[in-house]
C-alpha cells in the first residue's frame, strides 16, 4: 500500500474571511485556495463570461488558416479533415466538419486505424486523399512532427493546416499554417487548449471572418458556434486539460450545452448509460462519456464513435449507441483482466523506481488503461507493451515529478517510433529481440532520477472540517466553483478524530464500505469506495482522521451530501 502524506492548508486569515460570513465555512477554504477575496473577484470566478475568450487572430496564423478554408469553401474545394483516434481527436474532428458543413464547405473526415496505421499521418493517407482530389487537408490532434507526411502532401499539391497542441518538434513540417498553443513563440494567451479547444478557436475565427457565415452565401444565426461546446468540453476534461483560464469558460458553458444537446448521438448513448443527461456534470464525461468514445478507438475503430457523434438520424444514433456500449463492456472485462496479469508480473520482481510488463496478448488499445491503473497503484512510472503483427508496442504512464518523455528521449534508439507527454507516452521498439535490453535499460535510468520521496503520495487538503460543515448549502457553493479537474481539482477536507460507530461492506463482491462516524456533534455515513481490503484501519469505536470530498449522493429521487473517503490514517 502506497503512504499518503497529508499537506492540510493553513487557515484563511481574520481578514480574509471578514467580507465572507455567510458564506459556508468549506466554500471559505477553496475561496482561500484561489485567493478569491473580493465579491468581484468570486464573481468573475462563478461566472466566467464567453466574451472573456481571446481574439482567436491572436495566434500567429490564424489569418492564413481562415483565409485558405474561406477560398475552399468560395470556390468548392474538396477539404479533409484528418484526426486521431482517441476523445480529444474524434471530438475535435466533428466540431471542424460539422462547422465547415454549416459554412457550406465540401468536406470528408478521416480517422486511422490504431493498430494498422498508428498515431499521426501517414503517406498512403496523403496519397488517397490526392487522388481523391482533397485540396485543403486540416489535422487535428496530430500533424506537428509530421514533417515527412506533410511533405509528401505539399508535393501532391494538398495546401496543409494543422490544429494541434503538442510539443514542438526540433523540425516542423512545411505546412501552410499551424496552430497551437503550446508553442514557445505563440502569441495566443492561453496555451493549455486541448485539440477541440484550437478547433473551437478556429471556428471562432471564421465565424468572425464571414460574419456568421454572410459573406460566404452561408448566414448562420448568431452564437450557433456555441453549439459545439458540448464537444469541446468532452474533449477538454477526457484529454485531462488545465480547468483553469479559458478551458473553464470552454467546459463550464460545454456543460450547459451538453444537459441539452441537440445531438441523438449524446442522447442515445445517455440513454443506454441509464444516466441522466441534465445532470452530466464533468465527472459524467471523465468516467462514462470519454471511456466509451475512446473505446471505439481501442477495440474497434474511432469512425464508430465520430459517426454517432455526427449522426442527424436517431434510430442509426441509437443504434450506433448500443454498439459503442457493447464494445465498452468488452474493453473493462479486458483492462481488468489485463491489469491483474501485470500486477503479478511485476509482484514477482519488483523494482523501487519503475515497473514493466509484457504479454503477446493483451489487446493494443488497452495498454495505456492497465499502465495507468499500475501508476497510480504503485506509485512509480510503468510501461506495458503487448504484440501486434511481429512488433512490440507499449504504452507508458508517469507520476508526477517524473518526466517520462525526456528519459523516452534519451533511449531513442530503441525506438522504430515514440511520442507523447511529459505523464503518458506510447511507443513501438525496432526489434521485437530488444525488449529485454530496453526493459532494463528503463529501469536503470528511472532510477538515476528517482528520489525515495518520490513513492509517497501527497494529498493537498484545503483545510480541516466538521461533518455539520457539509450542509447542502455548502455543496451548492462547492458546485459553483466548478467544473473539477486538472489544476483545479475537487477539495479534500480532512476530518480529525472521528469516532468510527459502524463499518459495512458494500458491493457483491464486498470491495467498498460504508462508514458510520462520529465528530462529538452529529454522526455521518461515508462511502469508501475500494476500501474494503482497508477495513481493518477503521477498529469500531477508535478515532480516525479522514481525508474526504465531499459530493451529492442521488439515489430513487433523492439528493443528499454524501462524503467520499480519500484516504484514513489513525489519530494521534
Amino acid at each position: 500500500m502506497i503512504k499518503s502524506i497529508w499537506h492540510i492548508a493553513d487557515e484563511p486569515t481574520a481578514e480574509f474571511v471578514r467580507d465572507l460570513v455567510a458564506t459556508p465555512r468549506i466554500a471559505q477554504l477553496v475561496l482561500w485556495r484561489h485567493q478569491l477575496a473580493s465579491p468581484e473577484a468570486i464573481r468573475d470566478f462563478l461566472e466566467p463570461e464567453y466574451s472573456h475568450l481571446a481574439d482567436p487572430f491572436l495566434f500567429k496564423q490564424m489569418h492564413v488558416a481562415t483565409d485558405r478554408i474561406i477560398k475552399a469553401i468560395t470556390e468548392h474545394e474538396p477539404i479533409t479533415v484528418y484526426g486521431d483516434y482517441d476523445a480529444d481527436g474524434v471530438t475535435s474532428t466533428a466540431v471542424v466538419v460539422e462547422a465547415l458543413r454549416a459554412l457550406g464547405a465540401n468536406v470528408s473526415w478521416y480517422l486511422p486505424e490504431r493498430l494498422s496505421e498508428g498515431y499521426g499521418l501517414n503517406v498512403q493517407a496523403m496519397k488517397s486523399f490526392a487522388e481523391q482530389g482533397t485540396k485543403v487537408l486540416v489535422t487535428v490532434d496530430c500533424g506537428t512532427s509530421n514533417v515527412e507526411e506533410i511533405n509528401t502532401a505539399k508535393s501532391l499539391g494538398l495546401d496543409v493546416i494543422v490544429l494541434d497542441h503538442h510539443h514542438q518538434p526540433a523540425e516542423l513540417p512545411p505546412a501552410d499554417a499551424i496552430i497551437n498553443p503550446v508553442f514557445p513563440k505563440e502569441t495566443y494567451p492561453f496555451r493549455g487548449l486541448s485539440s477541440a479547444g484550437v478547433a473551437f478557436a478556429l471556428v471562432r475565427a471564421l465565424v468572425i471572418a464571414t460574419n456568421n457565415g454572410e459573406k460566404i452565401g452561408k448566414p448562420q444565426t448568431p452564437g450557433w458556434e456555441k453549439w459545439l461546446l458540448d464537444l469541446v468540453a468532452i474533449s477538454t476534461v477526457a484529454d485531462m486539460m488545465p480547468l483553469h483560464g479559458e478551458n473553464r469558460i470552454l467546459v463550464r458553458f460545454g456543460l450547459m450545452v451538453l444537459r441539452k444537446t441537440k445531438r441523438p448521438g449524446i442522447r442515445a448513448l445517455f440513454a443506454v448509460m441509464g444516466s441522466q443527461l441534465d445532470r452530466a456534470d464533468e465527472h459524467t464525461i471523465g468516467y462514462h462519456l470519454a471511456p466509451r468514445i475512446n473505446a471505439a478507438g481501442r477495440l474497434h475503430h474511432a469512425s464508430l464513435a465520430l459517426e454517432l457523434l455526427l449522426s442527424t438520424d436517431p434510430a442509426i444514433a441509437q443504434q450506433l449507441a448500443e454498439q459503442l456500449q457493447g464494445i465498452n463492456q468488452d474493453r473493462q472485462q479486458l483492462t481488468e483482466m489485463a491489469t491483474a496479469e501485470a500486477l503479478e508480473q511485476v509482484e514477482v520482481s519488483p523494482h523501487p523506481a519503475a515497473a514493466t510488463a509484457f504479454a503477446p496478448h493483451w489487446s493494443p488499445g488497452i495498454l495505456g488503461l492497465v499502465a495507468g491503473r499500475l501508476a497510480d497503484r504503485l506509485w512509480r512510472p510503468v510501461l506495458v507493451m503487448s504484440e501486434n503483427d511481429g512488433e512490440i508496442i507499449g504504452s507508458g504512464r508517469s507520476v508526477p515529478g517524473v518526466n517520462i518523455m525526456s528519459v523516452m528521449d534519451d533511449g531513442r534508439e530503441f525506438f522504430l517510433r515514440y511520442g507523447g507527454h511529459p505523464g503518458a507516452c506510447g511507443f513501438t521498439l525496432v526489434s521485437p529481440d530488444k525488449r529485454e535490453a530496453f526493459e532494463g535499460w528503463f529501469r536503470e535510468r528511472m532510477a538515476k532520477e528517482w528520489e525515495p520521496s518520490a513513492s509517497t503520495k501527497t494529498l493537498e487538503l484545503v483545510g480541516r472540517a466538521a461533518l455539520q460543515d457539509f450542509s447542502p448549502d455548502a455543496l451548492d457553493f462547492l458546485d459553483q466553483l466548478g467544473p473539477y479537474g486538472m489544476e483545479n481539482i475537487r477539495p479534500l477536507f480532512a476530518i480529525e478524530k472521528a469516532r468510527v460507530q459502524r463499518v459495512d461492506a458494500v458491493g457483491s463482491d464486498g470491495q467498498h464500505i460504508r462508514l458510520t462516524i462520529s465528530d462529538g456533534n452529529e454522526s455521518r455515513q461515508c462511502i469508501g469506495f475500494r476500501f474494503g481490503t482497508r477495513r481493518n484501519e477503521f477498529p469500531i469505536g477508535e478515532h480516525i482522521d479522514l481525508a474526504v470530498e465531499a459530493t451529492w449522493n442521488i439515489w430513487q429521487g433523492r439528493k443528499q451530501p454524501q462524503l467520499r473517503i480519500i484516504d484514513v490514517r489513525p489519530h494521534v
